[in-house]
């Protein structure tokens, strides 16, 4: 179901209409009027010149989270690999331990 939402970004209202609920799309205007805030401060930007810079600064943002989400990924699928071949490998060993034990008593017999 659709939402329909009141932002104010840089002292101007905008109706959005959303399926994310309202909580959510406050939360995106407030990340957006901050960078926006921050591109305008101190300079004679138009708003729109501002808006895109405040798009690089998000972007940019979003591209260096996006490089530590893709090395945690990486680094979790190598521990998942690392785990499954030392579970394989106990394993192995538990099978080679118990072969050597019934070895052993046979041996005793």
């Amino acid at each position: 179901m659709a939402n329909r939402v009141t932002i104010v970004l840089h002292h101007r209202e905008y109706h959005i209409v959303a399926e994310e609920d309202e909580s959510y799309i406050q939360q995106c205007a407030s990340i957006v009027n901050k960078e926006l805030d921050e591109a305008m401060k101190g300079t004679t930007l138009s708003i729109s010149d501002g808006a895109m810079l405040a798009c690089l600064n998000v972007a940019d943002k979003y591209s260096k989270e996006r490089q530590v989400s893709d090395n945690l990924r990486a680094q979790l699928k190598q521990a998942l690999d690392e785990n499954a071949r030392l579970s394989r490998e106990l394993s192995e060993l538990r099978r080679e331990a118990k072969k050597a034990e019934r070895a052993a008593k046979q041996e005793k017999k």
